[in-house]
């Protein structure tokens, strides 16, 4: 089954991504969404009392993961409404750090997209999207981003950022695409891509995996952060 995975903290960025997400498997012909939010207490949190004198404990964790669960199916609903009944939506909240809950969820259920909404603002309320580029890294799974003004036009041109064919990944997720140009290798990386994303009016900018991309296994992250922070176009990160 063809499924997106899309994280949740419920900012205004993620309320963006999942907006996104729900037109884009309409339009793109997948089959499920799941809807997956976090809700991990650290152990320091529940025998260390806060400078308050405040110690979570078991009903505290019962609250917060009713009030999560409340806010999911609530967001469910929603989505549900743009959606044809042939695209059902599911709910999922992980209880272990961050990233080990993502990556089992990706695991479970072996979706074919996980989407993640990025943060741009200092000091807001993305939990998640300030860690797209450690997400990324550990997901197996090709990774979409979703700058926060970004919303969904059907996909006509991507930019590829990248010196390989990209058909054989993106065909699985988009079907046939018209345009595909590339951007060669030069100094300036990002200026170089984010220019050419902008004179060619693309709707969503491809990172290439291995050898043929220019964030070689994501290891280059200030690169690849500083193309996820500046596009205002979605970025697709391939595996």
């Amino acid at each position: 089954m063809k499924k997106i995975l899309v994280l949740v903290d419920f900012s205004a960025s993620s309320v963006n991504a999942v907006a996104y997400a729900a037109s884009l498997a309409g339009d793109k012909g997948f089959e499920e969404i799941i809807l997956m939010s976090n809700c991990f207490v650290p152990l320091f949190e529940q025998i260390v009392p806060s400078p308050d004198l405040i110690q979570v404990g078991a009903e505290d964790i019962r609250t917060r993961m009713e009030h999560l669960m409340q806010q999911l199916v609530e967001m469910k609903t929603e989505i549900e409404k743009q959606l044809p009944a042939t695209i059902p939506v599911r709910i999922a909240v992980g209880t272990q750090p961050l990233l080990r809950s993502v990556l089992d969820q990706a695991e479970s259920e072996a979706p074919a997209l996980v989407v993640i909404g990025s943060s741009r603002t200092v000091g807001d309320d993305c939990s998640i999207g300030r860690q797209v580029i450690p997400l990324a890294k550990v997901i197996p799974v090709p990774v979409l981003v979703i700058p926060p003004q970004a919303r969904y036009h059907p996909l006509k041109t991507v930019l590829v950022a990248g010196t390989a064919e990209p058909g054989d990944s993106l065909r699985p997720l988009f079907g046939e695409l018209e345009n595909i140009p590339y951007t060669p290798t030069k100094k300036d990386i990002l200026a170089e891509v984010l220019q050419a994303a902008e004179d060619r009016k693309v709707e969503m900018i491809v990172a290439l995996p291995r050898k043929h991309s220019f964030f070689y296994n994501l290891t280059h992250q200030n690169i690849t952060q500083a193309i996820v922070l500046n596009a205002v176009e979605p970025v697709l990160i391939l595996k």
